[in-house]
């Protein structure tokens, strides 16, 4: 009996906590194959140490001795996903059954200029370009006493602005200090158009954050609507200009364009609508496709409002497909609808201090950065396990 094939695309968490709740029975079954534009996987929730210079390392993964060796790893870039293959640049690959989880890139809300001018932390590469965009000015300045090259300023103030913010502010005290640099010369800013940052919180929880980051010496700005971003700074519904000549965007995400690209599915943003079994809605043979993760859009059926796109979402998503996958092969039927409860969500202000919500009670300071800590560190063990838990 000619065996199934099993298509991945994307190697970000969606994917990979499908492939990674799947058992050997199932590779002995089925032709499995995951293609991905890179041969690494790297933990997205952490990329805001990589672009800081916190951790560079740690947050990026071979992908390699993380699948079964029944896998066909295929490093190669999607163009184009079609109802019977997937297009990519240097060929085509058939499928019985698709898993999609190519995960999100940038959404600037049509904001003149900051597709041209500001960097964002959407991948590895991206952050590693922040990265080294930031330290070559700082350790430039020396020679070329170009105050600007000083002044940062971060667009969003969401979990990923807040992170990156407070994350750069400490990594940027040692290296002032290194470099004979007055730390109070540079110029840090987060901007926020929503009443108070991290919007996902309520404002006590809020103005704990910004005290914080006002202790490390970071500008907030809150009720303050971006216009316009220039080479060299961010224009504000205020008149006010605040100077820049760094530019990070954190401030919205869309699916993958090949999402759009792909004119076969039906889709809002580069992402396609999904039903509580994780296939695409209005389409002829729905269940040969599983869109998960970033790609996707699954709404709360008690409000019918879209789930926000997560970390914690894309894992659930996962572990459920695999469960989906085993029952199809095994000629089951799937009648168990996703269930998904949110309600634990950690932002980190720095190396010892985070706020947020945990079974939605509000939680701050040091027991909330360890908890938070201990959850990033779960996926590292599912991913390696015990070797992966103390990485």
């Amino acid at each position: 009996m000619q065996k199934k094939k099993i298509l991945f695309l994307g190697a970000g968490y969606a994917s990979l906590s499908t492939i990674k709740a799947l058992d050997e029975d199932f590779f002995a079954k089925t032709q499995v194959s995951l293609i991905n534009n890179n041969s690494y996987h790297y933990h997205t929730i952490l990329l805001h140490k990589v672009a800081s210079n916190e951790d560079v390392e740690s947050p990026k993964f071979d992908l390699l001795p993380l699948l079964n060796s029944n896998i066909e790893l295929i490093q190669d870039e999607v163009v184009k996903i079609k109802k019977d293959k997937v297009i990519t640049k240097n060929g085509e690959y058939g499928f019985d059954i698709l898993v999609c989880g190519l995960g999100f890139t940038k959404e600037t809300f049509g904001i003149k200029g900051m597709q041209e001018y500001a960097l964002s932390i959407d991948n590895y590469e991206n952050a590693l370009k922040i990265n080294e965009e930031i330290y070559k000015k700082i350790k430039n300045y020396r020679y070329t006493q170009n105050k600007d090259d000083l002044k940062i300023a971060v667009c969003g103030g969401g979990l990923s602005g807040v992170e990156f913010i407070a994350s750069l502010a400490l990594q940027l005290q040692e290296t002032c200090e290194k470099e004979n640099i007055a730390y109070e010369n540079l110029e840090l800013s987060i901007i926020e158009a929503m009443d108070h940052i991290l919007p996902m919180f309520d404002a006590v929880l809020a103005s704990k954050a910004k005290l914080r980051l006002e202790n490390l010496g970071i500008k907030v700005y809150e009720k303050s609507k971006i216009i316009e971003c220039e080479r060299n700074g961010i224009r504000l519904n205020s008149q006010d200009f605040i100077k820049a000549n760094t530019i990070i965007w954190t401030a919205g995400v869309r699916g993958n364009s090949v999402i759009e690209n792909s004119d076969d599915f039906l889709s809002v943003r580069s992402r396609i609508e999904i039903d509580e079994f994780m296939h695409p809605i209005n389409i002829e043979n729905a269940n040969r496709y599983f869109f998960i993760g970033d790609n996707s859009i699954l709404k709360d059926p008690k409000t019918n409002i879209p789930y926000p796109p997560t970390a914690q979402l894309a894992l659930r998503q996962g572990a459920y497909v695999a469960k989906s996958l085993i029952n199809m092969i095994a000629n089951k039927e799937n009648n168990q609808k996703f269930k998904f409860i949110s309600g634990n969500t950690l932002c980190s202000i720095g190396k010892d201090y985070a706020v947020g919500t945990v079974l939605h009670k509000p939680l701050s300071g040091k027991i909330a950065i360890k908890l938070k800590i201990f959850i990033e560190k779960l996926w590292q063990y599912q991913l390696q396990g015990i070797k992966g838990f103390f990485r």
